[in-house]
């Protein structure tokens, strides 16, 4: 174990007792030992001469495995050419040179390390060059991924169609903007960064950035939250931001993600003003359908008047008439009961009669009745019921046997139009 006759207390003083050879030179090999650092040193040729043990941590190899090699059998080939011109501007100059390179671990791996290399060939006891150099393997490994994280938090930032900015919470100061923010305002980067916002009469309505923030401080975010902003122009855009705090140098700062939903709200809108018209057209459509249901209800009613209007005339006039020849014999009593049944039918002379029958068919009779009326022939009926044409013969007949039209010569389209 070390003692130490110098204490850190009087290390400067004069009096104080100077530590032997045998001493130093273990004070020497402890430090050396216990560096995180490794210490080489090399010949006028690069062979090794000594390596201090930490190079086994540092790189796996045992110190008397490099001794008598060449420190350059160890570097990458790709910094092989990098390291030989830094040791010829050192030996040329006899200046210190510092250099990042790839050596080759024990392993078969490679390691980063950080060089110094001193040029102390005119050193009797030394007679080379000397190398320190550590392991910087982890911060350049965590450089890279911080390099790549910075790459795609750019191309996020700068590509997004979104406004994104940086602005100072406390005052406004627009630290950063994306294109997106360039295009909903309309100024260019150069323009604003480093400007307040409300000094650039962004915010229509200065209240609500102090609501924005209040917000952001109270829950640390704000979601789609409503602004209205003014563009280089004097245009007034609506859009929503969503922000956050964070710290940037000790700087308390808001994020914020601008989205302009001018058009989206101005076919809102639209869609709104359009739903309001068909409403109206349709209260309009109902309100028609009703005056036209009232219009054709009274015409069914002058219908029904004229009707037993003429029921009446036929059986004031023609029915004597009728009655006279019946009895007199002139005309064939087939052909007079024919012609009594034909007035009866054609005049519709039994209207409660005919209701009354109608009330008497099925649903599918009464659905083949109203396709009958409408002019639809037998074939065209089956297809549409998905029957076959017999059934809908066999339909017709029992229509017209329950409203009781026992003629044949009698148009079952025409007698139901007539009712």
């Amino acid at each position: 174990m070390l003692t130490y006759p110098i204490q850190p207390e009087n290390m400067h003083d004069s009096n104080a007792t100077i530590p032997d050879t045998a001493q130093l030179v273990r004070l020497v090999q402890a430090l050396i030992r216990n560096s995180f650092d490794v210490i080489k040193v090399v010949d006028r040729d690069l062979r090794t001469v000594f390596v201090s043990s930490s190079v086994e941590t540092i790189l796996g190899y045992p110190p008397r495995e490099l001794i008598g090699t060449n420190a350059l059998d160890y570097v990458h080939p790709e910094d092989l050419e990098a390291a030989r011109e830094a040791m010829n501007t050192i030996a040329r100059t006899g200046q210190m040179v510092r250099k990042a390179l790839r050596v080759r671990h024990h392993d078969g791996t490679w390691r980063h390390v950080d060089v110094i290399v001193r040029d102390l060939r005119d050193d009797a006891d030394i007679a080379g060059f000397v190398m320190n150099y550590r392991d910087i393997t982890e911060s350049i490994e965590t450089e890279s991924r911080l390099a790549v994280y910075r790459e795609r938090y750019e191309k996020a930032f700068r590509s997004s169609p979104d406004s994104i900015t940086i602005t100072a919470a406390n005052d406004g100061e627009i630290l950063e903007a994306n294109e997106g923010f360039e295009q909903i305002i309309g100024y260019s980067r150069a323009q604003i960064v480093g400007k307040r916002t409300t000094d650039l009469g962004i915010w229509r309505d200065t209240a609500r950035r102090a609501q924005l923030v209040e917000a952001l401080r109270a829950n640390g975010h704000v979601r789609e939250f409503p602004i209205d902003v003014v563009t280089h122009e004097g245009d007034v855009r609506s859009c929503v931001v969503s922000a956050e705090m964070l710290e940037i140098g000790r700087r308390s700062c808001i994020l914020a993600v601008t989205r302009d939903v001018t058009q989206q709200k101005e076919q809102e809108e639209k869609l709104r003003e359009l739903s309001e018209t068909l409403r109206r057209e349709q209260v309009d459509f109902v309100r028609k359908n009703v005056a036209l249901n009232e219009v054709l209800q009274h015409i069914d009613q002058e219908k029904q008047g004229y009707r037993h209007e003429i029921a009446s005339n036929v059986d004031n006039l023609l029915r004597p008439m009728l009655r006279k020849l019946r009895e007199q014999g002139r005309l064939d009593r087939r052909e007079v009961d024919l012609l009594q049944r034909g007035l009866d039918e054609v005049t519709g002379r039994d209207i409660d009669q005919y209701k009354n029958n109608v009330s008497k068919l099925t649903p599918r009779e009464l659905d083949i009745l109203e396709m009958i009326r409408t002019g639809n022939s037998s074939k065209q009926i089956a297809d549409a019921l998905d029957l076959s044409s017999q059934t809908v013969h066999k339909h017709r007949q029992s229509i017209r046997r329950k409203l009781q039209i026992d003629h044949r010569e009698i148009n079952l389209a025409t007698f139901l139009r007539s009712q």
